[in-house]
């Protein structure tokens, strides 16, 4: 096998046709052979990808170094389904990644086998979300009711004690039990989420993204940037402005959290939050075939989410804020799912993008 040249043996042609990418590197992590696969996953040219150090050419990854270290001094072969690259060029793929030893001119070297499986991935994410989400909405409203019914009854009681006690100074110690019984209250109603259903209007969904950029340009540090990049061709659609308004708002309101609380170690970082849209067209949401769908992008580059959150962010009650209650991005989903939408999450340090998939519905 010669370096930089067309494969020319008969194993290097079925390795150039499989559909999958096959890489060898040395132990210095160096790609000695990479197939055609191998070279378009990576979006660099043949030349320029052999000789570099393989984990050198993605700007992010989570490839287990830790085992590929293990690989040389134990021969034992390992596997990840679920490595992570984000190359350049902004595109960021999962793939599953088999690594073993192998002879080549009696020099051990390591053959990767990296195969893309982010619609499978994404999928499978999906459905055991859902799952888990409705159940844990159906534990905690079922928890909300039984915590509702007698939170009423000693509201009433402090009320009447309230009424016979002699001594202001006492009457403060009811009062405090009816603020904080409020208070309960309030967090309840949210927990139970949306009481009402959407008034659906034809809009426009850049009225509504004004609103909020308006409303959170002024709240924010002076030093953030805001960026809205619009597609202006995109059409109306009929949906509860309101609603919607809120679902959005809670997702930028988070991203400028986290870029508020955000302390890089570059001096010259500037804090940026994109909102942008645009058109896609034909999209499967919910099982269900839309012909016209757009997609709104929330998009930040402070820390992103940790890995620890990613799988369970939607979820009632789980933040990693030590003043938040969890509720938001809840309520965006639950919002979002009204409307036959759809909320999708990717994160890696560097960059948070969470993009809203919206059907396009037509007046009628």
């Amino acid at each position: 096998m010669t370096k930089n040249s067309v494969p020319t043996s008969v194993s290097e042609q079925i390795l150039e046709q499989l559909s999958l990418a096959v890489i060898l590197i040395d132990q210095q992590g160096k790609v000695m052979f990479a197939n055609q696969h191998a070279v378009m996953l990576f979006g660099l040219g043949r030349k320029k990808l052999i000789e570099q150090n393989l984990l050198d050419c993605p700007v992010h990854h989570t490839f287990p170094i830790h085992l590929l270290e293990q690989l040389w001094e134990t021969e034992q072969p390992f596997s990840d389904h679920n490595v992570e690259w984000v190359f350049i060029d902004g595109r960021h793929v999962i793939t599953e990644v088999n690594a073993d030893l192998a002879m080549l001119n009696q020099e051990a070297v390591c053959l990767l086998q990296l195969r893309t499986n982010d619609s499978l991935r994404k999928l499978n994410q999906e459905n055991t979300q859902k799952h888990h989400i409705s159940a844990s909405r159906h534990l905690i409203r079922g928890l909300a009711h039984e915590i509702k019914n007698p939170l009423g009854g000693i509201r009433g009681a402090a009320q009447l004690l309230s009424r016979s006690l002699p001594s202001e100074d006492l009457k403060e110690y009811t009062q405090m039990i009816i603020e904080q019984s409020d208070r309960l209250r309030d967090l309840v109603d949210r927990l139970l989420g949306p009481n009402t259903p959407p008034k659906r209007v034809a809009t426009n969904i850049h009225s509504v993204l004004e609103r909020i950029y308006n409303l959170v340009r002024v709240e924010a540090p002076e030093q953030m940037l805001f960026e809205r990049d619009y597609d202006p061709s995109l059409p109306a659609t009929v949906l509860d402005p309101n609603q919607i308004e809120q679902a959005i708002l809670n997702v930028v309101q988070n991203g400028v959290q986290a870029l508020r609380d955000f302390q890089p170690s570059d001096a010259n970082f500037s804090p940026k939050l994109t909102i942008q849209t645009r058109y896609v067209g034909a999209k499967v949401l919910h099982g269900v075939r839309f012909k016209k769908v757009l997609k709104v992008s929330i998009i930040d580059n402070g820390p992103g989410v940790s890995e620890e959150l990613k799988g369970t962010l939607f979820y009632p009650m789980i933040t990693n804020k030590s003043d938040g209650n969890g509720l938001g991005l809840s309520i965006s989903q639950t919002l979002i799912d009204q409307h036959q939408g759809q909320i999708e999450l990717e994160s890696w340090p560097g960059q948070t993008e969470f993009t809203i998939y919206l059907p396009v519905i037509e007046a009628q």
